[in-house]
């Protein structure tokens, strides 16, 4: 026979036992969250990610492109030698290469044409 202790004690343990079974877990029975990062957030991260103080003047564009790149392993490539003097914005605080570079050329006619984790290439933006 089962004293009205005995139910009582059972009352109280049973939810709390149900609770922590692991059939019965709430996270078991909820469907799985579909992966919702950005393709853009999954590329692979490389030397010009690295965060650095900057203080650079406004000056012109392949001065700000040593400046960024110097001794990172982040190369700005660059092949047309008419982008050399193109007058960049000055670049300051604590920012990736990738953003100091965005940065020096806002409001220019130089635009960023290919990414890679350890690489920036720059061209003239094409004129329509």
């Amino acid at each position: 026979m089962i004293t009205p202790h005995v139910i009582s004690c059972l009352a109280i343990l049973t939810p709390l036992l149900l609770a922590a079974s692991p059939a019965s877990s709430s996270a078991d029975r909820a469907p799985r969250p579909v992966q919702t990062t950005p393709a853009a957030a999954r590329i692979e991260l490389g030397k010009c990610d690295m965060q650095v103080t900057y203080n650079l003047p406004a000056q012109r564009f392949d001065e700000t492109a040593q400046a960024i790149a110097h001794a990172t392993g982040c190369y700005i490539r660059y092949t047309d030698k008419k982008l050399m003097n193109v007058p960049v914005q000055p670049v300051r605080g604590r920012l990736t290469r990738r953003q100091a570079l965005r940065v020096a050329l806002r409001g220019t006619s130089l635009r960023i044409v290919r990414e890679t984790p350890n690489l920036m290439e720059v061209k003239l933006a094409a004129t329509h």
